[in-house]
């Protein structure tokens, strides 16, 4: 999957929205109603391309997250 944005996704991320466009763990597990150690495994088995680990947090694109649960 390309790992770069695109024009239409920061756009998005920018609309308003009830939740910020980089997210928690806890914040996408919410967001996807799934605990959030099924968040941590399915990130681990590469299912989430969205998922960003800079240091040790990490984080994910709301938009992309969404798209990429609903395959």
């Amino acid at each position: 999957m390309n790992r770069k944005l695109s024009l239409d996704e920061i756009t998005g991320a920018l609309a308003p929205s009830p939740l910020p466009p980089i997210l928690t763990p806890e914040e996408a597990a919410q967001l996807l109603r799934i605990k959030v150690s099924t968040l941590y495994r399915h990130a681990s088995e590469g299912r989430y391309g969205s998922a960003i680990k800079r240091g040790k947090p990490l984080r994910f694109w709301r938009d992309r997250l969404i798209q990429e649960f609903m395959l």
